[in-house]
């Protein structure tokens, strides 16, 4: 199955670059460059050149653990202590006490959308919700600054109706410790979340939405990320070194909150996240968390001088992790990612023609491609900036991109890639 590239901010990669430039014959066509792994550089002319042949090493930015090189690390026989100790250098693992954490979560719509379960209460509101004859309850923003409670009847052609109003901003619906709460989406899924389900406006005041958080304890919470980050039924030690980052990401993120209501999201802008369960629009569940890995490691987080890191990861670094500009985040070739692994994104390779790439980037024609990278590994290693020279309005101009961006225009997973003219 493919992982996504997740958890991260993609720092600056720092050292000494070597240059690639691709350059333009004299009919002005593209020519290509790729590098030896000596770093020599080898032109190609090619003056009917139309597409250009990507291919690229790796699935994200390649900071902190692989989640491949993980897997091939566990395979080697290396226990999870010893794979965070790796992707991690001069860390220790400590075990602090629990938090919680407060998640946006994405996908629920203008509205906190809930099943009326047993036992459900929502603040604001002396006591238990009546559920009998109930389908769903949601809070609303209302025409002031606060909350409007709103329920369903499961009768048939049943509409919303007011149930309460006035209630605060950031109400949060619960159903006690041990059991969950169940939101629906929009396109009728749903998930099951552990602790609070808040309601916080997006406007101070007047008609508008509200964003879903989720409260929950540091534990829940890296339960329902582990196994959406890497499958569940991978070796143990990968999972649990999987669980460690995945936590000590999220600790650092309550310690650098993102917003006053919430520390962090449950998308790849993030880490993902999924709660206790998801069920589709059927109601037939199809994912639900993992607590064998959070068992395993047990509240342990990896710190840095006494501080949670930015434990950044990725599906696959291509074999060499990269520098994040943190003594634990160095660039060092990774003996674990590779083709014993299963990483099957050692070698992806992809066609781009010249005419969307100048599209791309608001050109007519590209005349010229020069590409600085940072040395570690084949081609140079990976991309860490990049010029665009060729023609707009008539006129030649000169535009300047990062290396992830131009990945993004090439259809590329990741900044470590060559280009070949076709």
């Amino acid at each position: 199955m493919r992982i996504p590239p997740c958890a991260s901010l993609r720092a600056r990669v720092r050292g000494q670059f070597r240059r690639v430039v691709l350059v333009a014959g004299f009919s002005a066509a593209l020519v290509a460059a790729t590098l030896t792994p000596a770093g020599a550089v080898t032109v190609t002319p090619a003056h009917t050149t139309t597409s250009v042949t990507v291919t690229w090493r790796g699935n994200g930015h390649g900071h902190g653990l692989s989640q491949y090189g993980a897997r091939g690390a566990a395979a080697a026989g290396l226990s999870f202590r010893r794979i965070i100790s790796f992707y991690y250098p001069h860390t220790t693992l400590v075990r602090p006490k629990q938090p919680v954490i407060r998640v946006l979560l994405a996908d629920f719509g203008p509205a906190t959308t809930v099943a009326a379960w047993s036992g459900l209460t929502v603040t604001g509101v002396r006591g238990k919700l009546p559920t009998r004859g109930i389908f769903r309850y949601r809070l609303i923003a209302d025409a002031g600054s606060g909350l409007t409670l709103q329920r369903l009847r499961s009768a048939a052609g049943s509409r919303w109706t007011t149930y309460r109003t006035g209630l605060p901003n950031r109400a949060a619906f619960n159903r006690g410790v041990g059991y969950s709460v169940q939101i629906f989406a929009p396109n009728g899924t749903s998930n099951y979340y552990r602790g609070l389900l808040r309601a916080v406006r997006t406007t101070a005041s007047g008609a508008g939405r509200v964003n879903t958080v989720n409260v929950v304890g540091l534990e829940r919470y890296t339960a329902g990320v582990a196994p959406r980050e890497m499958p569940a039924s991978w070796a143990r030690a990968a999972v649990d070194a999987q669980a460690i980052a995945a936590r000590t990401y999220a600790q650092y993120a309550i310690d650098h909150p993102r917003n006053r209501d919430w520390d962090i999201c449950d998308t790849t802008a993030c880490q993902f996240y999924g709660g206790y369960e998801y069920l589709d629009a059927r109601g037939h569940v199809v994912w639900h968390d993992d607590t064998t890995g959070v068992l395993d490691t047990n509240r342990l987080v990896v710190t840095y001088r006494g501080a949670a890191i930015f434990a950044q990861f990725s599906a696959s670094n291509g074999g060499w992790t990269v520098a994040g500009g943190q003594p634990y985040l160095i660039a060092r070739p990774d003996p674990y990612d590779t083709a014993k692994s299963g990483d099957p994104y050692l070698a992806m390779t992809g066609t781009v023609s010249l005419a969307s790439l100048a599209r791309a980037y608001g050109l007519s024609k590209i005349t010229r491609i020069a590409t600085t990278t940072n040395g570690h590994g084949a081609w140079g290693g990976r991309t860490t900036g990049a010029t665009i020279d060729g023609v707009r309005s008539g006129k030649a101009v000169r535009v300047t991109t990062s290396g992830f961006a131009l990945a993004d225009a090439l259809g590329a997973w990741t900044d470590w890639y060559r280009l070949v003219a076709n």
